[in-house]
């Protein structure tokens, strides 16, 4: 009789196709017990013009790159977007273009949408959906904005900051999918997963 153990079935791997320490984090608060395979998919920002429709893309082909070398697997990939005015806003250039970035979302919404996909190697199932949420800052002075780009964290996160880290001063307030704007909308992705047999909380 199979075994099973938290977080996957006996014989069954599941790989996560990225190397984000935020994504590996949250598998890992569930419980899931899983690979890191990153993906070599190289993004194309101008694929289309729907942000939704675009980082559910982006998160299927970074998945299928990985499933490639998989005959038996089940493969997490995902990609998030920090949108503004109908923009993408990934990392920052350097610390003018992250005080400009600040500065823009000081006491405003901005979107946050993250996509992902799960394959199922074997019996050829994909699953390709998005999380997304709003996310308010305060109002920031020039100083916190100055001193925030001191710490140099906003020089390697999208739209400028860390939510996680020391970023959870600025926001005011999200609505919507929390996990999302940390990098994987969680609840989806178990969801999805209990779907396809895998016992995540079970210990």
């Amino acid at each position: 009789m199979e075994s099973k153990r938290s977080g996957y079935m006996a014989g069954r791997k599941i790989i996560l196709a990225s190397k984000s320490p935020r994504r590996k984090a949250l598998l890992e608060q569930i419980g899931l017990k899983f690979d890191i395979r990153e993906s070599g998919y190289e993004e194309d920002m101008g694929a289309m013009d729907d942000p939704h429709e675009l980082v559910k893309s982006l998160a299927l082909n970074k998945a299928r790159d990985v499933a490639r070398h998989y005959d038996d697997a089940i493969i997490i990939g995902a990609d998030t977007f920090v949108i503004f005015d109908g923009k993408f806003i990934g990392k920052p250039k350097d610390a003018r273009d992250a005080k400009d970035i600040l500065r823009n979302f000081s006491g405003k919404r901005h979107e946050v949408v993250s996509g992902f996909a799960i394959i199922d190697t074997k019996n050829d199932i994909v699953i390709n959906d998005i999380g997304t949420a709003s996310v308010k800052f305060r109002t920031l002075t020039e100083e916190e904005i100055d001193d925030y780009i001191a710490t140099e964290e906003p020089l390697t996160r999208a739209g400028a900051y860390g939510l996680m880290e020391r970023a959870a001063v600025l926001i005011d307030g999200i609505e919507g999918d929390f996990y999302s704007v940390i990098g994987l909308p969680l609840n989806k992705v178990y969801v999805n997963l209990v779907k396809l047999g895998v016992d995540v909380l079970k210990s």
